[in-house]
């Protein structure tokens, strides 16, 4: 239908050209220009010249109302009649003549063609309706709008929630009503329309969407879509297949054609910090940082994006620390964030390549994992790791013992295509006997090879997105900031700036220099900063703890003197979040424990403030 629609333009022109050398005596006082706007499916429809007001009837260019309803023009020389051909219906209306003819029956018109200052206007709501759009005059505007979607059988379900009775149709693709959908999912969305976008603020982040273009926005990131959505009159309609890749929906029908969305929302057991429009002083760098533990840490994050490419034969090695000459016991970390674009089912896992003479134990196995679409990767992977971790939530899973020459899996991930896996892992290996030489690697497969013979050469890194990759020593950073005394200004400091707190540099990295990428964000580590309060007045006083992104779109979580909160997605400079703390002693000491979220760009500046009474 639209390619047929497309056709009808060229032959509206050629009609054009001709209307505008008629003569005519219709140039009368009568008429009158009137300045408003058109619309046609909520898309302004742009003339070079304004419908006129002929007896408080609305006529327009017939250029605009032939290209946005898209029927097929013809002109008639001889006759001075043009054919509007439209589907099933056929419409004669000849110029100067109140009388039309619709499917071989005449109709009269309240108001007939005309040519006015060298252009032919039509009266827009006969022509519309007839063609089966709707007409509204609201006083400052004509709004045209039509349906290319049908009525569908089948309802819609969201989590079990009914959003309509009944899906639509353009006949090949089945749509669902977004606004009802999106209400479904968060008793808190909202969203601003104008005329061709739709910005929608939900709990866990806010997206911004086009009628007619599969591109849209997700927190600051493009996703595409396979269809575009539409939008009639007050309502946005999306393809099923668009709230499965958006939202990461499953989707499945019963017997009466029904459709049953099931939409995963992240909830979170700490609160989310408030965001105000709000930036914060100049930051300083902390120059003190040092490790608090001697924890290894392997960092899985280069190849980020998981391809045919970037995983040949199916199969790869993504990280690697090669543990030698250890004896007794070491702790370890794994943090894993990578996207399955390889186009079908993957498995990532963590392995543990025992290439000692004797059994290794590995104990205290406790961790975290979260698969979402990458449109959602803040809310549903980087925040809730963050916060569990914080949290000392970690789930525990049972002792594995690796005897000697073999190897075994700690914990193995299943990934859909298309969908982002962030994982956080803790354990403990114990060397039974003699020296420790043993391997711990992160693999990805979409085949049904055994992991054990996915060869230890690692995937090639990926130079244009420098996402980080190695082993390192420590899991844990600290500092202590300067005194803070209450009623001086407000003072800021920077932390994860990759410059004077850089400790994870491929300098002082434990895996081959060569397949390192440095660590600057910190991720996969927690950072503690103790900060002490003077209080000289007296008084119980309120101080301000201010969050605010300096180089990208910021997420993670703090816990405040024990207490964790959420830090959602802040913009870069123009944003913050904040958390109140009260003073009640001469002397008091704040402490703050950061968790960098996967995706959030550092550093992050943290502002201390009194909250003036």
């Amino acid at each position: 239908m639209v390619t047929l629609f497309k056709k009808i333009v060229g032959y509206a022109l050629v009609a054009l050209m001709i209307f505008s050398s008629m003569p005519t005596a219709t140039e009368a006082t009568s008429i009158r220009p009137m300045h408003i706007p058109i619309t046609a499916n909520g898309k302004t429809i742009q003339t070079d010249t304004s419908p006129i007001m002929v007896n408080n009837r609305v006529l327009v260019p017939f250029r605009a109302i032939s290209q946005s309803m898209g029927a097929n023009i013809f002109w008639n020389a001889n006759t001075k009649q043009v054919t509007v051909q439209k589907n099933k219906k056929v419409i004669f209306l000849t110029v100067q003549s109140t009388t039309a003819t619709m499917n071989d029956q005449t109709v009269t018109l309240d108001s007939p063609p005309i040519i006015y200052r060298g252009r032919t206007f039509v009266p827009v709501r006969f022509v519309a309706e007839a063609l089966d759009a709707n007409v509204q005059w609201t006083g400052k505007e004509v709004r045209i709008s039509w349906s290319t979607l049908q009525t569908s059988a089948g309802a819609v379900y969201v989590n079990q929630t009914k959003v309509t009775n009944n899906a639509m149709t353009d006949g090949v693709y089945t749509y669902v009503p977004l606004k009802k959908l999106l209400t479904a999912i968060d008793v808190n969305v909202d969203w601003i329309e104008t005329e061709e976008t739709m910005i929608v603020r939900l709990s866990r982040g806010q997206m911004s969407i086009t009628a007619g273009k599969k591109q849209l926005i997700v927190d600051d990131h493009e996703i595409v879509a396979p269809l575009a959505p539409i939008r009639l009159n007050d309502e946005w309609y999306v393809s099923a297949s668009w709230v499965m890749t958006v939202f990461g929906a499953q989707m499945t029908r019963n017997g009466n054609n029904d459709l049953f969305f099931s939409i995963p929302r992240t909830t979170f057991r700490s609160p989310l910090l408030p965001i105000a429009e709000t930036s914060i002083a100049v930051p300083q760098h902390v120059t003190t940082p040092k490790m608090a533990d001697d924890r290894r840490l392997l960092i899985s994050d280069n190849p980020e994006v998981l391809t045919p490419v970037s995983v040949p034969n199916q199969q790869a090695t993504l990280a690697l620390d090669h543990v030698q000459g250890q004896q007794g016991t070491m702790d370890h970390r794994v943090f894993g964030w990578h996207v399955n674009n390889l186009g079908t089912r993957a498995t990532v896992a963590i392995i543990v390549d025992n290439r000692s003479s004797s059994d290794i134990i590995v104990t205290n196995i406790k961790g975290t994992s979260r698969t979402s679409p990458n449109s959602w990767g803040h809310y549903d992977v980087g925040l809730p790791l963050a916060e569990t971790v914080l949290r000392q939530a970690l789930t525990t899973a049972p002792t594995v013992k690796v005897k000697a020459g073999t190897s075994t899996v700690i914990q193995a991930f299943d990934v859909s295509n298309n969908q982002l896996l962030g994982f956080l892992y803790d354990f403990t290996i114990q060397q039974e006997n003699g020296t420790g030489n043993y391997r711990i690697r992160t693999v990805v497969t979409s085949s049904s090879a055994n992991f054990s013979t996915i060869s230890p050469t690692l995937a090639p890194l990926d130079s244009y997105a420098t996402h980080p990759r190695g082993a390192w020593k420590g899991t844990t950073l600290e500092a202590t900031l300067p005194t803070y005394t209450i009623d001086n200004e407000p003072v800021a400091y920077s932390i994860s700036n990759g410059k004077t707190d850089h400790l994870l540099s491929v300098a002082n990295a434990l895996s081959d220099p060569t397949e390192t990428v440095h660590n600057p964000g910190h991720y996969g580590l927690t950072y503690r900063l103790s900060l002490p309060i003077q209080n000289e007045t007296g008084e119980i006083q309120t101080v301000r703890l201010r969050f605010s992104a300096r180089g990208g779109s910021y997420c993670g979580a703090v816990k405040v003197n024990g207490v964790v909160y959420v830090i959602p997605p802040l913009q870069p400079f123009t944003q913050s979040a904040s958390v109140d703390y009260i003073v009640f002693s001469n002397q008091d000491m704040i402490s703050l424990e950061f968790m960098h979220a996967g995706g959030a760009a550092l550093p992050l500046g943290v502002e201390v403030s009194t909250v003036r009474k």
